[in-house]
């Protein structure tokens, strides 16, 4: 069997999650494969930047029942990653594939071409566009930015 993908996204924390929810809100649809929350307990301030970041891609109004503060607006890392891959999960233009790798990656242009497996079975995939978000920050807020400008990136935005 072979997976096709307009975008793969790979890479744990709050910025792949973020790249999902904001490319799929453009009206197109991605992969998120192996992601793993990683944020902690401590609810952390978002700073202007994020939030603004978060207002416009429809993502505040999703969080606001799970903010601890809203001047500065503030939430728990593993909170919001909780939040956002249930909402990934629900969105019909994100598919995501818990405890899965992708491996033999071949970078294909933009794209790339490699397996998916569990450890059991593999699935060959070809991905249009790839991101790897483990090379982006960790840190709630500056992953929330760099996540949004990632996707609009991959947009052409």
């Amino acid at each position: 069997m072979r997976i096709d993908t307009p975008l793969l996204v790979v890479g744990h924390g709050p910025a792949a999650l973020v790249i999902a929810k904001v490319v799929a809100g453009c009206g197109t649809p991605c992969l998120l494969a192996g992601h793993v929350v990683t944020g902690g307990d401590d609810p952390v301030p978002l700073g202007p930047d994020a939030v603004a970041a978060l207002e416009r891609h429809g993502l505040l109004d999703v969080l606001r029942p799970y903010l601890t503060a809203t001047d500065p607006v503030t939430i728990a890392p593993r909170d919001f990653e909780e939040v956002v891959k249930h909402h990934c999960v629900a969105d019909l233009n994100v598919t995501v594939y818990d405890e899965v790798a992708v491996v033999e990656r071949v970078a294909a242009g933009p794209g790339l071409h490699g397996v998916l497996t569990d450890g059991r079975s593999r699935w060959d995939l070809d991905a249009d566009r790839f991101v790897d978000a483990d090379g982006l920050p960790r840190a709630l807020p500056e992953a929330i930015t760099a996540g949004a400008a990632t996707a609009l990136h991959v947009l052409g935005e």
